[in-house]
């Protein structure tokens, strides 16, 4: 099975989600990797980085 992970704004809408981890860490790396490089270059209208979650296919979504 492959991780994923979904970052998602601080209203809860979905900005980013990428899969095909082979490991929960791998996935939990990649995407606090995605949040600092979104934080970084945070537009004025956004919302903002709210959380990230990882979760592996159809299990529920665990927040780090």
């Amino acid at each position: 099975m492959a991780w994923f992970y979904e970052i998602l704004s601080s209203d809860n809408a979905a900005l980013k989600r990428n899969g095909g981890f082979a490991t929960q860490d791998a996935a939990k790396i990649a995407g606090r990797e995605d949040a600092k490089k979104m934080k970084n270059s945070r537009q004025p209208d956004s919302s903002g980085v709210g959380r990230i979650m990882v979760g592996r296919n159809a299990d529920k979504l665990t927040r780090w």
